[in-house]
């Protein structure tokens, strides 16, 4: 069985020398950090900090794994998030399963014995398996507390290129590290999601007042700086044009994930027609079906 490596003592003064030097200047900076795993270089990677909630939908689930396969081409992209249960646990086994490095920044400290939550040990391990990193400012055997969480919220911000707010209520921790992203001048992005449901009722609020909202992976590209597949992007407009009015009618329907009764009641189409349609897209590998609904690849 994999066993975590030592934990390497980092004092602040030592910061400078790696990507840890963005935690220089925030006010509240760690004097020391403990590190298990590789210690990232300095402007070699773009980091991504990506938080929500831990009882998070479906429906944040699905939106956030089609965002991260399609930046998963840029191997600079590391994701970061806070170990927790839900969209941060989410967050690091969609980077695992699309081959980007990722680092886990959880609220206490870094011992097999505490780590918080127990649930995720097993995540940790294959974390630092495949090349990503352990964070925390507190001693190895320190358990989680309540005031923890928000203390490594400032951290898992400070070292991020932006900040994805996947889902999130209106009073919660992703909201505190929303907050954090502005006061540390950090790229804000959110993803759109449905106006009933109170899960994301703080991340509509933070796309009212002005965060990026995120469609697609090119817009985390353009937040991270990165550059945008542009070919990319004109083929598929070019692609599109080439579908048959019927496929065009059932994509553009699909600009988010819908159950087939759903397309069916939308389209006009009888059950056949829509399962013909339905067949040819997935066929050309532009449609595919998980969990019930249909999207767009």
């Amino acid at each position: 069985m994999f066993n975590f490596p030592e934990s390497q003592k980092i004092l602040k003064d030592d910061f400078k020398n790696s990507f840890l030097y963005k935690l220089n200047h925030i006010p509240d900076f760690p004097k020391e950090l403990f590190v298990k795993g590789p210690i990232f270089e300095k402007n070699k990677y773009k980091f991504l900090t990506v938080v929500g909630s831990r009882a998070c939908s479906a429906y944040a689930k699905d939106a956030l794994e089609k965002i991260i396969s399609e930046i998963s081409h840029n191997k600079k992209i590391v994701i970061i998030s806070g170990l927790a249960l839900g969209i941060d646990a989410h967050a690091h086994k969609l980077a695992l399963k699309y081959g980007l490095k990722t680092i886990a920044v959880p609220g206490s400290g870094l011992s097999e014995e505490v780590l918080y939550p127990k649930t995720n040990l097993k995540l940790a391990r294959e974390i630092l398996e495949s090349g990503g990193s352990l964070i925390s400012e507190f001693e190895d055997n320190f358990k989680a507390t309540n005031w923890t969480f928000p203390k490594r919220n400032r951290i898992m911000t400070a070292l991020s290129d932006a900040v994805l707010v996947v889902e999130a209520g209106e009073k919660s921790g992703t909201m505190i590290t929303a907050r954090l992203a502005l006061d540390y001048n950090k790229n804000l992005g959110a993803i759109p999601n449905s106006i009933f449901s109170e899960y994301s009722k703080g991340s509509n609020k933070l796309l009212k007042q002005g965060a990026n909202p995120v469609f697609c992976g090119n817009d985390i590209l353009e937040l991270l700086g990165e550059k945008v597949d542009n070919e990319k992007v004109e083929q598929l407009k070019i692609d599109f044009e080439n579908f048959s009015e019927d496929e065009k009618i059932i994509l553009d329907l699909l600009k988010e994930p819908k159950e087939k009764s759903e397309l069916q009641k939308e389209s006009g189409f009888d059950i056949t027609k829509l399962n013909i349609v339905l067949s040819t897209l997935e066929i050309q590998n532009v449609v595919k079906e998980y969990l019930g609904k249909y999207r767009i690849k």
